[in-house]
């Protein structure tokens, strides 16, 4: 149980002065950190430019929407004026072509009136010559 003792505090001595006494200076350690060191700043340096290259393109893809936005707002107040002109258009036409229809009926009816007027003028004129010419 002694040895036992012993062998526990003496491990644990050595243990601890080996952590304490290898010393992070040798070459061979330094160009090992030296090269994982590089090794992570270019792994970085490859997602930040990964990372640039993904922003740069949403935000062209961000300024492509928004393009396509106001070309299609742009085009359909384009397509409202239009249709808004073509309404005014319509109904102006609508108008003349029935003021039209009212005006030609109105031709036809004098039409007629004179027509008839003019067929009764006549029997009435052959009437009164036939009396004068046969009485």
């Amino acid at each position: 149980m002694k040895y036992s003792i012993f062998l526990l505090i003496f491990t644990a001595i050595l243990f601890a002065q080996e952590d304490s006494l290898a010393p992070v200076t040798s070459i061979d350690t330094v160009k090992e950190l030296r090269l994982e060191l590089s090794v992570r700043d270019s792994l970085l340096a490859a997602k930040d430019s990964s990372y640039k290259a993904k922003e740069d393109s949403l935000k062209t893809a961000l300024e492509v929407e928004k393009n396509r936005c106001d070309n299609f707002e742009k085009s359909y107040n384009t397509v409202k004026e239009h249709n808004e002109t073509c309404g005014k258009a319509l109904s102006v036409a609508i108008g003349v072509n029935e003021k039209k229809k009212e005006r030609e009926a109105e031709e036809r009816k004098q039409f007629a009136m004179m027509s008839g007027t003019s067929f009764l003028g006549g029997l009435g004129f052959g009437m009164l010559l036939f009396w004068l010419i046969f009485d």
